[in-house]
């Protein structure tokens, strides 16, 4: 059986146009819009101007009541997106700030940083879209071998101590 990935995200939103304008400051382009949708319009979204659609846009959303997804306590916490380097996360920063973004970050999601233990080490920014809903830029992160070999060594520096 081959592995999963991720192919899309579907996204309550209140404004298509809103939305959009805050996606394509990531480089994300509308492949279609349906205007006959059952709840209503929906935009697909292509990211990575491979696929039809990385996100699709259900307009039948309203902001969310905190402002922040990673504060609710159902449905999404946040959108997570990859990049190539430490370098490409800091250029995505100033790209987002000069549009006025707040971004949190960056930091490692690990020990490194100050994050959990059993994170993966990316360098990581956070940051919201017009809904709240929160999205993170990333690099770097630990691959599934990498990960388990620190564990192993923490675990063997626990046992020795």
């Amino acid at each position: 059986m081959a592995p999963l990935t991720i192919q899309h995200i579907g996204i309550h939103v209140a404004n298509i146009e809103e939305e959009m304008a805050f996606l394509s400051l990531l480089g994300a382009e509308v492949t279609s819009i349906s205007e006959t949708g059952r709840r209503g319009r929906i935009a697909f979204v292509s990211l990575d101007g491979v696929w039809h659609h990385n996100f699709a846009l259900f307009e039948d959303g309203e902001p969310l009541p905190s402002g922040d997804s990673q504060k609710e306590k159902r449905g999404l916490d946040h959108i997570a997106m990859a990049t190539d380097s430490r370098k490409s996360v800091d250029e995505w920063l100033e790209k987002l700030t000069a549009e006025g973004i707040t971004v949190h970050g960056p930091q490692i999601q690990g020990p490194e940083g100050g994050g959990l233990t059993e994170g993966s080490c990316s360098y990581t920014i956070f940051f919201h879209d017009p809904n709240g809903v929160c999205f993170e830029i990333f690099a770097e992160p630990l691959t599934v071998s990498e990960y388990r070999q620190q564990a192993a060594a923490r675990e063997a520096d626990t046992a020795s101590a």
